[in-house]
């Protein structure tokens, strides 16, 4: 199955080459280039930007964390949540692959539940706040072109955002019941597993209590961190504004938040392109080109784009490097003490 796997990743990414290398080619790779030469020094100040959103995620996540316990330093919850988003990068589950990295780095301060329900309730508020940057891009799109969109979209789009925020809203609400416990009972009643270990159901109890305990007894924090994770989605928008505006003057805001807005349905769309390579390339230009605004900027954005992702991704792997030595550090001392205290009893 891992080999049809990789075979099915090699093949969509080849497609979404070939796709890139026919879009360059109608553009024109000299129009490309020259806007990316303009790009220049002005790519290390757009850089600052991303950091910025990091920044916000991480205060997000600590309005969960820090009422636990001794809580957790920024700057640790910070590399975690940059490493955790570098795995998520480059796996092609996603999230799938980088929240389980997310438990497992924050095992040194947390108890696994804690960790896993922070984690839950930081993805959900996460797409929550992707879901109402979209719509905010729906909204503002159908005021400017309310004439020249068809019927397929005018209906299509509104009624796919209507299901995804309604399906976030059932999350929410059922987080507040007990999700996971909720799970349990669907997976029996369908007679998928009829019984399930004391300690799993344990386990999930728990951490249901921890995700209860955060949205009944902290509604600031909650506010808290759904406003930072909506300032983190509004940064991308910056940031694609930024870029635009550095090749060139016709830029808008108004087309930084389409592109905004559309980024996240290609990626769920095509999720089978690792990155959506070659595609949102595609996407950009031709929104950039119904908006008769040079369709070059649009590779030349996912190129800054990507880019800056590299440069994260390459923090995050160092981050998560240094905390697997740090782990075996931390276990070796603790064998070592373990050894001299028998010593000395013996």
């Amino acid at each position: 199955m891992k080999r049809y796997m990789k075979y099915a990743r090699f093949v969509s990414l080849a497609l979404g080459a070939a796709l890139l290398t026919a879009l360059v080619q109608k553009i024109g790779w000299q129009n490309i280039l020259a806007n990316v030469t303009q790009l220049g020094w002005r790519f290390v100040p757009i850089l600052g930007i991303s950091g910025l959103w990091y920044v916000l995620y991480t205060i997000a996540w600590m309005q969960f964390l820090g009422r636990i316990g001794d809580g957790i330093g920024f700057l640790d919850l910070f590399k975690i949540k940059v490493s955790g988003e570098a795995v998520n990068t480059l796996t092609p589950a996603n999230f799938i692959g980088g929240d389980p990295m997310r438990i497992y780095m924050l095992k040194r301060s947390f108890g696994v539940s804690q960790g896993a329900a922070s984690v839950v309730v930081d993805r959900t508020l996460q797409i929550l706040a992707v879901l109402i940057t979209i719509l905010l891009g729906v909204i503002v799109a159908f005021l400017a072109f309310d004439s020249e969109i068809s019927d397929n979209i005018a209906y299509g789009v509104p009624i796919a955002l209507t299901v995804s925020l309604a399906f976030m809203a059932f999350l929410l609400v059922h987080q507040r019941r007990g999700l996971f416990s909720m799970i349990l009972r669907i997976l029996r009643g369908l007679g998928i597993r009829r019984e399930f270990s004391e300690k799993t159901v344990r386990r999930f109890e728990e951490l249901d209590s921890h995700i209860i305990d955060f949205y009944s007894a902290n509604h600031a924090g909650f506010l808290a961190a759904l406003a930072c994770h909506i300032g983190g989605r509004l940064l991308g928008v910056l940031e694609i504004y930024a870029i635009g505006r550095a090749v060139s003057d016709e830029f808008s805001l108004f087309a930084a938040l389409m592109l905004s807005a559309l980024a996240p349905m290609i990626s769920v769309v095509f999720a089978f392109i690792p990155g959506a390579f070659g595609v949102m390339e595609g996407a950009f230009s031709g929104l950039l080109y119904l908006l008769h605004i040079d369709p070059s900027i649009g590779i030349t954005i996912q190129i800054a784009k990507r880019l800056r992702a590299a440069l994260w991704i390459g923090l995050g792997l160092l981050f998560l490097g240094a905390h697997n030595r740090n782990k075996v550090f931390d276990e070796e001392g603790m064998l070592a003490e373990a050894e001299q205290a028998a010593a000395e009893e013996a």
